[in-house]
């Protein structure tokens, strides 16, 4: 049996007092933002709320980390498709919105998805790129990018599987110390 579990931002409204509401009808959406900003896939809300799934091998060990980009994209455009013959799976394995991408050196956000596209694309965000510098390894690299125009073919990585990865290596050095290393 599938277990839903409800997200904060979408009951945040109704749960503020009618008078508040009424008095500041703007504090509503504030809140609602806000926690979007703390649910998405790695964010702190999402890691109390589902760390029972984090922990489940399947859910951090197959990922969907690349796929290939269908067509030419245009520095201005808001839909990112995803080549079918390259990616047969498309889409899955990504976040179902605001998930983070990145094309070259430009990261991405996106508001929703298709089973082949995703749709919404804000385009030139920052974002967390890797969790250890060439520099230094033990400092994350956060880049801020500018939208771009990119290639047929190009790499579309998942940036919002960065942190199941890195969470996959910390349980295995945290449960199976010395078998760090095998997949």
């Amino acid at each position: 049996m599938s277990e839903t579990r409800v997200q904060f931002s979408t009951i945040i409204s109704n749960q503020l007092p009618a008078y508040v509401r009424e008095d500041y009808p703007l504090i509503s959406e504030l809140l609602k933002q806000y926690y979007i900003g703390q649910e998405y896939q790695g964010g702190p809300i999402d890691l109390i709320e589902n760390i029972d799934r984090y922990i489940k091998l399947d859910n951090t060990t197959n990922l969907s980390e690349v796929v290939v980009l269908s067509g030419d994209l245009d520095f201005d455009a808001t839909t990112i498709n995803v080549d079918p013959g390259e990616s047969p799976t498309g889409t899955n394995g990504f976040p179902e919105s605001y998930g983070l991408l990145k094309i070259d050196n430009e990261v991405i956000t996106y508001t929703g998805k298709t089973e082949f596209s995703f749709t919404g694309c804000v385009r030139g965000f920052v974002g967390i790129t890797s969790y250890r510098s060439e520099l230094n390894k033990e400092e994350v690299l956060f880049s801020e990018t500018d939208s771009d125009d990119h290639l047929d073919q190009s790499t579309i990585t998942n940036l919002s599987c960065l942190f199941l990865k890195e969470f996959l290596v910390k349980t295995k050095h945290q449960f199976l110390p010395g078998l760090e290393e095998r997949s």
